[in-house]
């Protein structure tokens, strides 16, 4: 089994909300005995902090019900993962940080990395302090991203 990580600063917004996509992409494609997902955040204080109503709004607009509690990363997640995405330069830096010594054999890389549209930069903007306008680009970058990566993964 492909273990795959979505990882951002607090793991309310964005990664959790590329894990409950990725998660309903596997099912529809029927990719879940091959690839399994999880989510985190670099800038947790206290794991099982609710997502981000910005988020959830976006989602149920689009008749995704969702429901996600924040997780923190650990280093140990780089020996157990396949595949780490960061959402934004600061999160790439910690998780570097973290696993730097470490007997990990994940590969690193931004989760903007598998974004067929190549304009912006590396980061996926954080909707934590934006509006429905941000929320719903955030959302659709993720959405699109599935694909490819999915793509990728299936034929490494």
């Amino acid at each position: 089994m492909f273990k795959v990580m979505f990882v951002c600063m607090g793991n309310v917004c964005r990664s959790p909300l590329a894990h409950i996509l990725l998660d309903n992409y596997l099912h529809k494609k029927g990719l879940t005995n091959k690839i399994s997902v999880e989510s985190s955040g670099v800038n947790v204080f206290s794991e099982g902090q609710a997502m981000c109503e910005n988020i959830i709004t976006t989602a149920a607009g689009r008749g995704l019900s969702i429901k996600h509690y924040s997780r923190r990363f650990y280093k140990e997640d780089g020996e157990e993962f396949n595949l780490i995405l960061a959402m934004d330069n600061t999160t790439m830096s910690r998780i570097k940080g973290y696993l730097k010594g470490t007997g990990s054999i994940s590969e690193v890389k931004f989760f903007r990395h598998f974004d067929p549209v190549k304009s912006g930069g590396n980061e996926v903007p954080d909707p934590w302090y934006g509006g429905n306008d941000e929320s719903e680009m955030v959302y659709d970058m993720i959405e699109r991203t599935m694909g490819p990566l999915v793509d990728s993964i299936i034929n490494k």
